[in-house]
């Protein structure tokens, strides 16, 4: 795998009946679809091959891929959402997937999704949250062991997935939003807590560039990043965010 690879999905006509946790936001398809174009766009850039899958408008959520499959060297975890209404979506990702790895699917009755896993060196972090439970936990602890990595539950409070509360960097640095999560869990890392004006906007995907989109709409959180030393390049994903979606949501990348 000398290429770096992308696996995104267009977005359905049917995108503003996407899951949200909190009260509908009036959602506009047509400025999602020039947003999602835009951060592909920026994938290329970054010397990514595009694996582009069709929108499917039975998932009006199938543009945030990363929830159905987790990378993790040579095997792809195939998830089982907790959205039930979701499950459904996984299957042209597997497929593509299933050209270059391994599959180890998550079965019943685990539930996971892939934004609540982040991977960092040899340590599998997964979140415990609305969409993921123990008993995925288990199971992808034992993927873990047969890759020489070990698993570390963090319980996920007030956010949907473990990336709505923290946002890798790189293997040493992470952006937390304060009070979601146990953060002695995270002592490895170098933590850049969230600017509170800015609470729940910041998103970033570290990219194999070594650039890091960031959310447009929270800077104060991107130049502490940037104070940092890394590169980062803003992205306006708003619609997107207004679906409880961030960067990383929108594409699994290896």
């Amino acid at each position: 795998m000398d290429t770096a690879t992308a696996i995104v999905r267009g977005v359905p006509d049917t995108f503003d009946a996407a899951l949200v946790m909190g009260e509908r936001p009036k959602l506009e398809v047509a400025k999602a679809r020039k947003q999602h174009a835009n951060y592909c766009t920026h994938l290329a850039k970054a010397g990514y091959e595009l694996a582009e899958l069709p929108a499917d408008d039975d998932y009006p959520d199938c543009l945030f891929v990363e929830d159905t499959a987790v990378v993790i060297g040579r095997v792809a975890v195939i998830c089982r959402s907790g959205a039930s209404a979701r499950r459904g979506e996984v299957g042209p990702v597997a497929d593509r997937l299933a050209t270059t790895f391994e599959l180890r699917p998550i079965v019943e009755p685990g539930t996971i999704d892939g934004g609540d896993v982040f991977i960092a060196g040899d340590t599998i972090f997964v979140g415990l949250s609305l969409r993921t439970n123990h008993e995925a936990v288990r199971q992808l602890t034992e993927v873990g062991r047969e890759l020489e990595r070990r698993v570390v539950p963090i319980e996920v409070q007030g956010v949907l997935h473990l990336k709505s509360a923290v946002l890798p960097i790189d293997d040493h640095t992470v952006v937390v939003t304060p009070g979601t999560v146990d953060e002695t869990l995270l002592s490895d890392f170098e933590i850049i807590p969230e600017a509170a004006e800015e609470r729940h906007r910041f998103s970033a995907l570290p990219l194999a560039d070594g650039t890091v989109l960031v959310t447009a709409n929270a800077p104060k959180t991107a130049n502490l990043v940037a104070a940092r030393g890394f590169s980062v390049v803003p992205v306006n994903v708003s619609e997107i965010q207004a679906a409880d979606g961030g960067l990383t949501c929108m594409s699994i990348l290896y």
